[in-house]
């Protein structure tokens, strides 16, 4: 298991935009996120910029709403890490 909580949001995040064929808006991670208690706002606002900044995935703003997208290096990195993920976390996403 992962040490670092932020890279396992990271990891977390990158699985389910790769699991579904649709942006995914902010709404929607965070409902996730927060819904199940892995972490608060901030700590998802702070790995979505993070992942952005490292061009893993996108951001577009449609009426007011942010639509995240995951980038070909972000399905290169998931292919890479997606392991370290435990089996319940990857339940609670594939739900």
């Amino acid at each position: 298991m992962l040490s670092e909580p932020l890279t396992l949001y990271k990891l977390m995040t990158l699985y389910m935009l790769k699991q579904v064929k649709f942006p995914l808006s902010g709404s929607q991670l965070s409902e996730f996120f927060l819904d199940k208690d892995y972490t608060h706002y901030f700590t998802l606002q702070q790995v979505l910029n993070e992942l952005k900044e490292a061009h893993l995935i996108t951001a577009q703003t449609v009426r007011n709403s942010s639509l995240y997208e995951i980038t070909r290096e972000g399905e290169e990195t998931l292919s890479f890490f997606g392991k370290e993920i435990s089996p319940a976390i990857i339940e609670d996403m594939d739900e």
